[in-house]
């Protein structure tokens, strides 16, 4: 991951949070980069694909970065041997904490694109969509062993997970059907990304 500040202030300049979901202490955030080589065409072209489908807060907001973030976190759940339905629950959780940006700061010492907490890990680690993810992943299946939440709502598991103030855990469920959407636009069709050997397929 890059951690130049002349790259991230680049990614920052390309990130477009909903107006109506700008908060005083998340204005001056810089977006790092989510993956090494940047954007690619395919995330142009799948913004623009997206921006026509979704229907909620990232409708007209999908652009190049952050559907290279929602392709980061797409592709880790996939490679962790998890469903779709694993991955819509992440960028459920993404949209509603981020904007899929993958922020340096949020509330309190919440950064990343899930918005971690301190106690989640390093600041290099929650930055990291990669391992960010993966954490997340760890600790869904922490909450709902034995593959349990593939029978809770989308919006309940991401809100047990990142346990927000009561007032605010319906948000999730919000984004629940634009975070299927993503996930059907951004997860291989042809064959790509084997899983790992070893993986365990009862997720």
């Amino acid at each position: 991951m890059l951690n130049s500040l002349a790259a991230a202030h680049l990614a920052l300049s390309l990130v477009l949070i909903p107006p109506t979901e700008i908060q005083p202490d998340q204005v001056e955030h810089i977006a790092l980069p989510c993956v090494q080589a940047g954007a690619s065409t395919d995330d142009t072209d799948a913004a623009k694909a997206l921006n026509q489908q979704l229907a909620t807060k990232m409708r007209g907001y999908m652009n190049s970065y952050n559907t290279s973030c929602a392709r980061a976190v797409v592709e880790t759940v996939r490679r962790s041997g998890f469903t779709e339905r694993a991955a819509a629950i992440a960028i459920a959780t993404v949209i509603v904490e981020s904007s899929i940006a993958n922020l340096d700061g949020g509330l309190g010492d919440s950064v990343g694109l899930f918005q971690q907490r301190a106690s989640w890990g390093s600041f290099e680690q929650r930055t990291d969509p990669v391992w960010a993810t993966g954490r997340f992943l760890a600790v869904m299946r922490q909450f709902f062993p034995n593959g349990t939440w593939n029978d809770v709502a989308i919006g309940d598991v991401a809100a047990a997970i990142q346990r927000p103030a009561a007032k605010y855990r319906h948000r999730y469920g919000v984004e629940a059907d634009d975070a299927v959407k993503i996930v059907g636009e951004l997860w291989p069709r042809n064959g790509e990304w084997p899983l790992p050997t070893g993986v365990d397929r009862g997720h």
